[in-house]
């Protein structure tokens, strides 16, 4: 030492005890976390031992480290500042030196007085930027000449709607009693504002400075500047060169096999097929499909092969192959799907339910959510004019409580966590269980009463479906007849030889038999019309298969006992004609239900089917129809090679009871087949028609003035003024209304001009977006929207339930309810599964494993 002295001076004491604060093992972990520890540390000959009598861990994360740190150093007789690091920051040791030097340079007394920084250098403003600004809330601002001052409510910018938003660049200085921009002092425009120099106290226009100052492009490069310095000096600047690289790299293959896991998962989920099996272990028999797919692309893919060796080297304990992560993936697909439903549903406003109720065989009654819109926008310079009627299904619901009640206040619920409102619900349809349609007690019935503006619209598919119910089960005949459909095909389906004697009569190119369904009695047709148009192919079989000798002993005898009752049934020529009359109902049922199940159909579709279906049967039900019958039965009785006489009558005493009194029996047997088998068949059907969609008509009527625009000039004006009000009225909530009728009825009348002739509700819609003419005629595009909105069927609902049973295997019994929902809803919507961009999401996750691997 120069000076003469043996010991160290204090200030090289003080230096020389913040270096030694940060220990070289602290200063490689990610999180930073700065101990002081010198007990025990010698010297050489003639040096004083310092040491400091306290261990103090400081975790540099928040606001306080600073005057932690200073707290700790006073103790020794230290003053110095450190910096504050963010909690992902990584501390290298030539980092370390500057923050050492930077706290014994700057004082947090600067921190909170921006009128002491006048020559900012770049050491003090990294220093700065680290810590962030401090405004100065608890203080007595001193008042000027004029009683003004400064107040901590400039902190705050009112937005238009009432919101605040924070300045957090805005700060005061006590000793300056002045304001500054932190921002700008650090980064000094060109400009002379005072804010950005030497502060402003100009308190009577503050707020007016304030709101002209962050406006400014010079403001907005300063404020970029600090956060991009602010983000380098956490994040960049303190992680070295090396482990970056090892980061992006380990990111890029865990991006790379997050990507390909993704898309197993998804193309499996949308397939249906099941991902797990009985072992969640690599290269094991019977592991699932997930697994299996997994060690194919290994065999060729470059990155799923470096993967396994890793797994299979045990260099990673975590392989994320499992179901844990499967889940996530699911999960993660399904909610991404679920919101950009709930984002177009919301868009669209109006909606309607769609709910189909299904007990499972897990005896838990659920429902199956679907929801329908209609997404209308208008045509811009790069997009054209897009009108789509959208069916999306969300989820399943379980039911505890199957009652009206119970089922209501579920499903308000889930609509409520979803952020549905139900005032924007215009339509309900369910699958006409009477849990749900009861006029007291019913979910439509308590929806309604919290928003008289939902319609409820029976589901034709169903109604159709109850029509044919009726008619089958409505006399003793009817249900023989089907017994004995159903019959034939049991005894061809009990055993594999018969099954063969039968294709080697019919062919293979023929109709194969089917049984009936007892839910969908359309797809009756498909049982009755293999026997229709091959009933002598099908008789042939069964003889033989009576006069086969390979049989002896009771199996013969049983099957030759079942088989002549099944014959003598089949050539009976009143079962001859039962088999054309109801082939021909059920295949004009099963026409009309099939187009029923098309989404774009709106209820003039609906009824304009159903009208067609009624005229058909009203045809039928003639003396021409029946002779029909009796020739194309005739025919049948030829090829069987038997009489076409109707079997003699079996005498009772019992007479028919009628409206004028008893009538008395009907002797002849192709009479009593017409009174009491064909008029009582087609009487049935057509009254339950005309019952079932009296309420369909009903909406159809309301909404009539909208399905023919084009021709609605030729509408009485004041018939045209009251439909527009009857919709208005129905639309109508408290003071809460979807148009205004008189507009409406100006707009059509308008409309009327431009739309083509036979352009429906839907075509209009298009026309009016495509043309931008939504401003013209708003209260138009409103109610053609709820029209279109309204749901004609539940066979979207239908869909989620047999998804469920494909997902749901006897081998996959036990499957989570949760991921089944996240299954169902890839599978369901697969369309709009694809669509979802994952890049985002899956460099998230890569990135997390990313962090945790060893470097």
């Amino acid at each position: 030492m120069s000076d003469g002295r043996k010991h160290l001076s204090g200030a090289a004491k003080r230096k020389r005890e913040v270096k030694v604060a940060f220990p070289s093992k602290q200063k490689e972990t990610l999180l930073t976390v700065l101990t002081v520890d010198t007990q025990n540390e010698s010297f050489t000959e003639g040096d004083e031992l310092a040491s400091v009598d306290c261990e103090k861990a400081i975790v540099l994360q928040d606001n306080q480290a600073a005057d932690e740190l200073t707290a700790a150093a006073s103790t020794s007789g230290m003053d110095v500042e450190v910096h504050i690091l963010g909690k992902d920051c990584r501390t290298d040791p030539s980092m370390v030196d500057q923050l050492v030097t930077a706290a014994t340079e700057f004082s947090a007394s600067i921190l909170d007085d921006p009128g002491l920084w006048m020559d900012v250098s770049n050491d003090m403003r990294d220093f700065l930027v680290l810590n962030g600004p401090r405004q100065v809330k608890v203080f007595s601002f001193p008042k000027d000449s004029v009683k003004r001052s400064f107040h901590r409510m400039y902190y705050w910018r009112e937005l238009p709607n009432g919101d605040k938003l924070e300045r957090p660049w805005l700060m005061y200085s006590k000793t300056q009693n002045a304001a500054y921009c932190f921002c700008c002092k650090l980064f000094q425009p060109n400009t002379l504002s005072a804010l950005c120099s030497n502060g402003t106290k100009d308190w009577r226009n503050l707020a007016r400075n304030l709101a002209s100052h962050e406006k400014t492009s010079y403001h907005q490069r300063a404020f970029c500047n600090w956060k991009e310095l602010e983000g380098k000096l956490k994040l960049k600047v303190n992680l070295d060169d090396k482990d970056q690289e090892k980061i992006a790299s380990e990111t890029n293959h865990w991006q790379n096999v997050m990507k390909r896991l993704v898309g197993i998962v998804r193309i499996l989920a949308t397939q249906n097929l099941p991902l797990c099996g009985r072992s969640d272990q690599l290269f094991v028999p019977d592991n699932g499909s997930f697994l299996k797919i997994v060690e194919l692309m290994g065999e060729f893919d470059s990155v799923l092969k470096e993967h396994l060796r890793r797994v299979t080297t045990k260099e990673i304990h975590s392989h994320y192959l499992g179901k844990t992560t499967q889940n996530e993936i699911i999960h993660l697909v399904a909610t991404e799907v679920k919101q950009k439903i709930l984002a177009l549903l919301k868009s669209a406003k109006y909606y309607s339910i769609i709910l189909d109720c299904t007990l499972y065989n897990s005896h838990i009654e659920q429902i199956t959510l679907v929801v329908r819109f209609v997404t209308a926008t208008e045509a811009s310079s790069s997009v054209p004019a897009e009108v789509n009627v959208r069916e999306h299904f969300l989820e399943f619901i379980d039911v505890d409580d199957t009652k009206g009640a119970g089922m209501a206040n579920v499903l308000l619920r889930k609509l409520e966590e979803m952020g549905i409102a139900i005032m924007d619900m215009r339509g309900q349809s369910y699958d006409n269980g009477a849990n749900v349609k009861g006029k007291n007690s019913g979910v439509q019935t308590l929806l309604q009463e919290l928003n008289p503006r939902v319609f409820s619209v029976p589901c034709s598919s169903h109604s159709l479906n109850l029509v044919v119910t009726d008619a089958a089960s409505s006399f003793t005949e009817g249900v023989e007849f089907f017994n004995a459909i159903q019959s034939i095909y049991m005894f061809f389906s009990a055993s594999p030889h018969r099954w063969e004697v039968l294709k080697q009569y019919v062919g293979i190119s023929h109709l194969s038999m089917k049984p009936q369904s007892g839910i969908r009695w359309e797809s009756c047709i498909e049982a009755i019309e293999a026997i229709r148009q091959q009933v002598g192919e099908v008789y042939d079989a069964l003889s033989a298969v009576i006069e086969d000798g390979a049989l002896t002993g009771a199996a013969h005898s049983k099957t030759q006992i079942e088989g002549e009752r099944i014959a003598r049934n089949m050539c009976n020529f009143k079962f001859l004609c039962s088999l054309v009359l109801w082939h021909d109902i059920l295949f004009e049922i099963n026409v009309v239900s099939k187009r029923l199940q098309d989404v774009n159909l709106d209820i003039t579709g609906v009824v304009k089917q159903l009208d067609k279906t009624r005229s058909y049967l009203q045809c039928y039900w003639s003396d021409e129809g029946f002779e029909n019958v009796l020739k194309s039965a005739e025919k049948l009785a030829e090829e069987l090679d038997i009489d076409a006489d109707f079997p003699p009558l079996q005498h009772t005493k019992s007479r028919h009871v009628t409206g004028l009194g008893y009538e008395a029996h009907i002797t002849d047997p192709k009479q009593h087949f017409r009174v009491k088998f064909f008029n009582q068949v087609l009487a049935c059907t057509i009254q339950s028609v005309e019952e079932r969609f009296l309420q369909l008509k009903e909406h159809s009527t309301l909404f009539g003035m909208l399905y023919d625009i084009k021709n609605i000039n030729e509408t009485r004006s004041e018939e045209l003024r009251q439909q527009c009000g009857a919709l208005e009225k129905i639309l109508t909530h408290g003071k809460l209304r979807d148009i205004d009728a008189n507009d409406l009825y100006d707009e059509l009348k308008a409309l009327s001009k431009y739309v083509s002739v036979g352009s429906t509700p839907k075509d209009v819609l298009e026309y009016v977006c495509s043309r931008k003419m939504i401003v013209l005629f708003p209260n138009a595009f409103i109610a053609l929207r709820i029209l279109l909105t309204l749901p004609v069927t539940v066979t979207t609902g239908e869909c989620g339930s047999s998804k469920v049973q494909l997902i749901k295997t006897h081998l996959y019994s036990t499957v989570m309810q949760d991921r089944i929902d996240g299954l169902a809803t890839l599978s369901v919507e697969h369309e709009l599964a694809q669509t979802i961009d994952l890049k985002e999401a899956v460099h998230i996750f890569a990135t997390k494993k990313a962090q945790t691997s060893p470097f």
